[in-house]
């Protein structure tokens, strides 16, 4: 095993591929802290001024998302009806401050229903793989929840929200690292000093007299502990053996979105798009395409594929197509080609074919949701010394996911000190 979780960085034949995130925003100041103390800043890698650029496919033909109010009256990624439609959105009250509200019925309440179906449904299976109707807004994006909750409207929101942005060392947006994403869980692995066990498969855990037991091997004495920090996946938490005295099957109605990354190099001369963008999300209603989307890898980073050549990392499965993870990797290849073939132009046969395949990605913020994190909350009440961190908590993204490690971890230490 390695650490790291699907944070993972590949290179092969000149191609610098990766498993997991391919990028990174500033988010909050916890993370360009951590990169300050882990000395990585110098290796931040900012994106290429394309990476701005964002395509969106609409009745097969890829259409670039406008990148400002001007763009926004002459896109034909939305027809004049759903563009009018959006300047409604500031006098459109309130949502009821619920837990039911799907991301689909926000959306659809505030924006319209060409905005669900152009914008927010590919913008979801980018971010979660997940369904807009099945996801809850209030957990799946409570940042967008509480601006419209606060002020009124998403626009008052985000306005305000310009104002209050302040400085920070690292780009204003997206980046990587030079050499990949991986770089911060090296960093981290160095950081640690030897203090990490791979390959230590915990299959139990017991409280008792005030201390943690932990069994890695059944045929071996427990380790002790005072405190236990689970990261672990929520399915593989449900699954330990545990002297438990709380309910822990809300956290069996987590489902993870799978998902098959699938990297392809091309001849440059071969694909007839400029690829002069991050890449490009498909829409649900684009019924004759199998992919969630595109990146245009070497279009966003330098140096991720060799002279001469691009790299374009296709994600299918997720909520829309889950079959896929089952099918044969040859059959994947092939309808990722085909839909490349479709929609950027591509004529010459992939010079570089690379799949990782995640049969559980990415946990859904689904509707109910709340009886999961009520769930961890019982666990952690009932177990002094027991807490939980992870991309199921706060956000999916990697900044959600530090600032989750950090709260766990200050909790802690408060109650070391209140010994």
């Amino acid at each position: 095993s390695v650490a790291g979780g699907v944070i993972q960085s590949y290179t092969d034949s000149g191609f610098l591929l990766e498993h997991g995130p391919h990028s990174f925003r500033s988010g909050t100041p916890l993370f360009s802290a951590l990169l300050e103390e882990l000395g990585i800043l110098e290796q931040v890698q900012p994106s290429k001024p394309a990476a701005r650029k964002r395509y969106i496919v609409r009745e097969g033909e890829v259409l670039a998302l406008p990148r400002g109010p001007s763009g926004l009256l002459s896109t034909r990624s939305l027809s004049i009806p759903g563009k009018l439609r959006l300047l409604l959105e500031p006098f459109i009250p309130p949502t009821p401050s619920i837990s039911t509200v799907s991301v689909a019925a926000f959306v659809r309440r505030r924006l319209g229903a060409e905005a669900l179906t152009y914008a927010a449904n590919p913008f979801v299976a980018g971010i979660f793989a997940g369904d807009p109707e099945q996801l809850s807004m209030p957990h799946a994006f409570p940042r967008l929840w509480q601006m419209e909750q606060s002020h009124g409207s998403l626009l008052r929101g985000m306005l305000a929200h310009r104002k209050k942005k302040g400085a920070s060392p690292l780009p204003s947006g997206i980046f990587s690292f030079r050499n990949g994403a991986a770089t911060l869980i090296n960093a981290l692995v160095n950081h640690l000093n030897g203090c990490l066990q791979l390959n230590a498969t915990v299959s139990g855990l017991s409280y008792i007299n005030r201390r943690w037991q932990i069994v890695f091997d059944p045929t071996k004495k427990p380790l002790s502990f005072d405190y236990v920090l689970s990261t672990l996946p929520l399915f593989a938490f449900e699954a330990l053996s545990f002297n438990a005295s709380v309910d822990r099957s809300p956290l069996a109605q987590a489902y993870y979105a799978p998902i098959a990354v699938v990297s392809m190099g091309f001849n440059r001369n071969d694909v007839a798009h400029p690829l002069d963008g991050f890449g490009m999300l498909l829409p649900e209603v684009e019924h004759p395409f199998h992919i969630l989307g595109t990146i245009f890898c070497s279009s966003v980073f330098p140096n991720r594929a060799p002279s001469g050549q691009v790299l374009l990392t296709s994600l299918l499965g997720g909520m829309r197509h889950p079959h896929l993870i089952q099918a044969h990797p040859q059959k994947r290849h092939a309808l990722v080609l085909d839909d490349l073939q479709r929609l950027l132009g591509v004529t010459g046969k992939p010079t570089f074919v690379h799949e990782h395949v995640w049969p559980r990605a990415i946990p859904q913020y689904n509707l109910g949701y709340e009886n999961v994190l009520k769930g961890l909350s019982g666990l952690e009440t009932a177990h002094p010394g027991l807490y939980f961190a992870g991309n199921y908590l706060n956000g999916v993204s990697v900044p959600d996911t530090i600032a989750s490690a950090h709260q766990a971890v200050e909790r802690i230490v408060s109650e070391r000190r209140g010994l």
